[in-house]
This record gives C-alpha cells, sequence and structure tokens, in this order.
C-alpha cells in the first residue's frame, strides 16, 4: 500500500522531527495555558492568549498535520513526496518564525521581531503549500481526497498572509477595517479552511484503512466538500462587508451541514467495518468528533450576543475556541498519533524483515498503559475544565488546565517511547 519511496531515511527523519517538535510544542502550550489560566476569563484579544493560540494552531495542530502528510500522502495519494529538500526548509523557516512570533506575542513587541516571525512562518508555510501542490497534481486519476488537501493548503497559506498583514498592521494600520474584524476572518479561515478541510480529507482516507470498511458513501464526501467552502467563502465576505448579522446564521448552517455530511460518511465507515473492536486512538477519536459538535452547538449563541454587543459574546467565543483547539483537534492528534506514529517507524524497522521472523505489530510499539493513563486524565480535563470555564470556577478551570499538562507530558513520554524503538525480532 504504501510505496518505496515513502521509506526513504530522508523522509523518515522529517517525518519524526515534526512529530517530536509537536510534541514539545503541546508540553509548553499545556504549561503556559496552566500559568495563565487567569487570562481565560478576559478578552480573547490579549498578548498572552495571541502567544498560546498561535502555539496551539501552529506548534501543536499544525506542524504534526505537517508531519503526518509528508508520511501520508503516498499513502493516500499513491505517489512520492515532491522534494525532502523543500521540507526541511520550510520546517525550519517555519519552527524559527513560530518561536519568534510567540514570543513576540507574549511580550508583544509589535515590531520587527514579530513581522520578521510573521513573515519567516509564511515562507514556511507557502513551501509546504508548493511541496503538497506538485505532489498532488503528480497523480493522474485525482479523487476528492486530493480536492480536500489542495484546498486546504490554499487556505492555510490565505490565512498566513492574511495574519502577516494583521501583524504589520500593528505598527502601520493600512487595513481599511477594524483589527478585530479581520481576527475573526483570520482565525475561521484557519478553523474552517485548514484545520477542517484537511481533517477531513485525511481522515476520510484513514478511518475506512483503520477499520477496514467494507461500505463506503462518498458522495458524503462531495457535498461536504462544496458545503465547506461555499459556507466558509459567504461567512468571509458578508462578515467583512456587514459585520455579524442574521445572514452568518446561513453561513453558519451551510458549514455545519458540511461537517454533518463528513460525519453521515464516517458513520457510515463505523457501521461496515470488519474490525468491530474499538481501541484507544479510535475512541480518541470518536471523543473528538463530540467535542467539535459542542463547539459548532455554540455557534448560534455566539452570532446572537455578537449581534446584540453582548459581552456574553466573548466568553462564548472563548469557550467555542478552547473546544475546538484543546478539545476537538488536541483529542484527534492524541489519538491518531499513535495510528500514524508507530506504523510509521514500523516500517522503517520492520518492512523489509516480514516473513523472515516473528516481528511486532505498530500496536506494539507504544505503551498502552500510559495511552490508557492519558485518556482518562483527557476525560478528566474535560470534565473539569468546561463546566468551570461555563461557570466562571477557578478551581475547576485550574484542575482541568493541570490534567491537561499531565496529558501533555504522558504524550510526549508515549511519543518517545516509540520514536526510541528499538528493532526486536525472533528468528523462525
Amino acid at each position: 500500500m504504501i510505496p518505496l519511496s515513502a521509506q526513504h531515511p530522508t523522509l523518515f527523519r522529517l517525518v519524526i522531527s515534526h512529530y517530536l517538535v509537536s510534541a514539545i510544542c503541546f508540553v509548553v502550550l499545556a504549561g503556559l495555558l496552566l500559568y495563565s489560566s487567569g487570562d481565560l476569563s478576559g478578552h480573547y484579544f490579549q498578548p498572552h492568549l495571541l502567544a498560546i493560540t498561535h502555539l496551539a494552531t501552529l506548534g501543536w495542530g499544525t506542524l504534526i498535520i505537517f508531519g503526518a502528510c509528508y508520511q501520508l500522502l503516498p499513502v493516500i495519494l499513491e505517489t512520492e513526496i515532491y522534494s525532502y529538500k523543500m521540507g526541511w526548509i520550510s520546517v525550519a523557516l517555519f519552527i524559527l518564525g513560530l518561536f519568534v512570533l510567540v514570543y513576540s506575542f507574549w511580550i508583544f513587541e509589535p515590531g520587527l521581531h514579530m513581522q520578521c516571525g510573521s513573515l519567516l512562518l509564511l515562507s514556511g508555510i507557502s513551501l509546504f503549500g508548493i511541496n503538497t501542490f506538485i505532489t498532488s497534481k503528480k497523480i493522474n486519476k485525482p479523487d476528492i481526497n486530493q480536492e480536500f488537501i489542495i484546498t486546504a493548503c490554499i487556505w492555510l497559506i490565505g490565512t498566513a498572509i492574511l495574519g502577516t498583514l494583521l501583524v504589520f498592521n500593528f505598527q502601520y494600520a493600512f487595513l481599511p477595517k477594524d483589527h478585530i474584524l479581520f481576527l475573526k476572518l483570520h482565525a475561521h479561515m484557519g478553523i474552517a479552511g485548514w484545520f477542517l478541510m484537511l481533517i477531513i480529507g485525511v481522515s476520510s482516507k484513514l478511518i475506512p484503512m483503520f477499520l477496514v470498511s467494507t461500505k463506503q458513501k462518498p458522495i458524503y464526501l462531495s457535498w461536504s466538500y462544496y458545503l465547506v467552502n461555499t459556507g466558509l467563502l459567504l461567512f468571509l465576505i458578508d462578515t467583512y462587508l456587514f459585520g455579524l448579522n442574521i445572514k452568518s446564521y446561513v453561513a453558519a448552517i451551510i458549514v455545519v451541514a458540511g461537517v454533518a455530511s463528513w460525519l453521515i460518511f464516517v458513520f457510515y465507515c463505523f457501521r461496515f467495518r470488519m474490525r468491530k473492536s474499538i481501541d484507544l486512538p479510535i475512541m480518541h477519536t470518536v471523543l473528538s468528533f463530540f467535542l467539535l459538535t459542542i463547539a459548532i452547538v455554540l455557534l448560534p449563541f455566539i452570532i446572537y450576543y455578537q449581534m446584540k454587543g453582548d459581552p456574553q459574546a466573548i466568553a462564548n467565543t472563548n469557550l467555542y475556541g478552547t473546544l475546538l483547539f484543546m478539545g476537538w483537534i488536541s483529542s484527534l492528534i492524541l489519538g491518531q498519533t499513535f495510528k500514524t506514529l508507530p506504523f510509521i517507524i514500523w516500517i522503517k524497522h520492520y518492512q523489509h524483515l516480514a516473513g523472515k521472523g516473528t516481528i511486532p505489530m505498530p500496536a506494539d510499539l507504544f505503551n498502552k498503559k500510559m495511552l490508557a493513563i492519558q485518556f482518562t486524565i483527557f476525560l478528566i480535563f474535560i470534565g473539569s475544565f468546561y463546566p468551570g470555564l461555563f461557570l466562571k470556577s477557578t478551581w475547576l478551570v485550574n484542575t482541568g488546565l493541570l490534567c491537561f499538562l499531565i496529558v501533555a507530558i504522558v504524550y510526549l513520554t508515549n511519543v518517545m517511547i516509540v520514536l526510541l524503538h528499538k528493532p526486536q525480532i525472533k528468528e523462525l
């Protein structure tokens, strides 16, 4: 299933570098969240939250997606990566830019350092997009998964361009409308355009493969693609021209319909699966869908209170953002890491030994007890942090964030166990 080019040692090192740096960013993110827990009850546009949000979206979410894409594109598209060198240059620029930008946001110095950080990030993201685009265009029979991936990369580059303009706008104030308005557009381009589109495109290939699904409904993926993009474009254009208004509900409904179409596709994969047992990585994935659903339910309330100018809109927006990044995306990564990373390491160490002896399976490469602890503590985090945020309970929020930090440490430890795995084989 995986082409031989996917086993290139340069690609292997490139992929695991993304996973490792992302896991470290996750621990730093969790620590900063616990340190800045009091900021979560205030407005989302403040230095510490800007730094934390960008560390979450870029260092934790985007970086690991880049690494997974480099390994999975040969599987999904059945072709080899266009340029390994471009991948290394991309990640180097990305990590340097991330460090500079996050630090600049944290101390909030909107000058040369922040601008350089944003330009470095834009360069790294653009190189990734170009690499992915050329790789995708090499296949002879385009499919819906390819369209999701290419479109997601276009949205990501657009998000990075707007983000760079916002950074320069701090000093030169050249944008024609309010900075907060553009921040909303920037955020939703990243959430719906990049994360949602990419996750749908990749998961719609991997979930049927992991579950060994015998029946799928690809028509729902096509509906999802067009509905999400249509709703997002409508939201961006209408919000730019008129701000949040009654038509924002229409855009939200269209995007939600696209998400629902994707979830229907996933439902069919689960219903007609040959692999009946549900392991912990898949349970993490199912939990991520649940958290995404709760975030979607909040959307009409955010629009309603925003239109009224009610301060409750800020509290709901904070809850919505944490559900997306600490809930949906984090739970998805926490589960799928131990589906993809062990397989990557297994391919490196054992593919050439198949049939020559007794070798471990990919699921044997990580510590299952640690994964169970990770999942349990993550459930405790959900059960304490989100009620605490909703009820404005400091001790519940801090309890949840402490659990989130423990989850991050356990996750990093388990990732290191996989990365440091030594080949084991018993001769026949």
